[in-house]
C-alpha cells in the first residue's frame, strides 16, 4: 500500500511543480533588467563590456567560494577573484593568452590550500570555470565582428532559456537526469534547441545573410542553444555536488549570477574556440568575400 501511494504521489508532485508559476514575475523583471544592461555593455564595448564582466566576476567568485569552501570563504573568494578578474583585464587589452596564464597561476596557488584531490579540483576549477568564459567573452567582443558575435550569443541563449522554461512547464514529461536536476525535462531541452535554431535563423536574416547559408544559421543556433542548455545542466550538477539549491539569491527568480549565465558561459567557450580556430567564420556565414 505504501509503495502504491508513493508511486501516485511522484507524478502529482511533478504536476504541482509544473503548475507553480510563482517565480515567473520576478524572472521576467530581473531578466529584462539583465538583458538591457548586457546589450548596452555589448553595444558600447571597450571599458563597458570589461566592466560588466568584471562586475559579474566579483559576484560569481563569491558564489563559488560560498558553495565550494564554506569554512574558508574569504581566501577562496580572493584567489578566485584575483585569477578571474585579472584574466578579464588581460582580455580587455587583447592579451587573452596572458590572461589564461595568470588565471592558471592563481588557480594552482589557491589549490595548494587543499589537501584532497577533490578539494584541489574544486578550488582550481572554480577559478577557471568563472574566469575563462568571462575573459573569452570580452575577447570575442574585441574581434572584427565582435558585436555581431555577442548579439547572436545573447539572442540564441535567451531564446533557448525562455522556451526551455516554458516547454518544461507546459509539456513536462520524462526527466533528463533526476540525479543532476529534478526539474529539467527532455521537452524543455527540445523546445530550447528548436527556439535557438529559429533565433539563429532570425539572426542570419537580420545580418542579411544570403539564402544559401540560412541552413547554416539554423545549425549554428541549434548548436549554441544545446551547448548553453548543457551548461545549465552542468551548473545543476555542481550545485547538487555542493548541496545547494542556488549559487546565491542576488537575482529575484533566478538565484545567483552563476545560475543566470551558466548557459551563456558554456556557449561562449564553444564560440571562442571556433572563432580562434577559424577567425573568418562570421564572414563565411555572411558570405562576405
Amino acid at each position: 500500500m505504501e509503495e502504491r501511494t508513493l508511486d501516485r504521489a511522484e507524478p502529482l508532485a511533478a504536476r504541482e511543480r509544473r503548475s507553480d508559476w510563482s517565480d515567473l514575475g520576478p524572472r521576467i523583471a530581473s531578466g529584462l533588467a539583465l538583458a538591457i544592461g548586457g546589450v548596452a555593455a555589448a553595444w558600447f564595448g571597450g571599458a563597458w563590456i570589461a566592466g560588466a564582466c568584471g562586475f559579474a566576476v566579483v559576484i560569481m567568485s563569491y558564489e563559488w567560494a560560498r558553495m565550494s569552501e564554506r569554512d574558508a570563504v574569504t581566501p577562496a573568494f580572493m584567489f578566485a577573484l584575483a585569477g578571474s578578474l585579472g584574466a578579464v583585464m588581460f582580455a580587455s587589452w587583447g592579451w587573452l593568452t596572458y590572461g589564461a596564464g595568470w588565471m592558471a597561476a592563481c588557480a594552482l596557488l589557491s589549490a595548494t590550500r587543499r589537501r584532497s584531490l577533490a578539494g584541489i579540483i574544486e578550488t582550481a576549477g572554480g577559478t577557471l570555470y568563472i574566469g575563462m568564459p568571462c575573459a573569452v567573452f570580452v575577447w570575442l567582443r574585441h574581434q572584427p565582428d565582435g558585436l555581431a558575435i555577442v548579439l547572436v550569443l545573447f539572442a540564441v541563449i535567451w531564446a533557448a532559456d525562455i522556451f526551455a522554461y516554458f516547454g518544461g512547464k507546459l509539456i513536462g514529461g520524462p526527466k533528463i537526469a533526476t540525479g543532476l536536476s529534478p526539474n529539467k525535462t527532455w521537452s524543455g531541452i527540445i523546445s530550447g534547441v528548436i527556439a535557438g535554431a529559429a533565433s539563429g535563423l532570425g539572426c542570419g536574416v537580420v545580418f542579411a545573410a544570403p539564402t544559401a547559408v540560412e541552413g547554416l544559421w539554423l545549425l549554428v543556433g541549434a548548436v549554441i542553444a544545446f551547448t548553453g542548455l548543457m551548461g545549465d545542466l552542468f551548473e545543476s550538477f555542481l550545485k547538487r555536488r555542493f548541496g545547494v539549491k542556488d549559487a546565491s539569491k542576488i537575482i529575484p527568480g533566478h538565484g545567483g549570477v552563476l545560475d543566470r549565465i551558466d548557459g551563456l558561459m558554456a556557449a561562449t567557450l564553444l564560440t571562442g574556440a571556433v572563432v580562434s580556430a577559424w577567425p573568418g567564420v562570421v564572414a563565411f556565414l555572411l558570405a562576405r568575400p
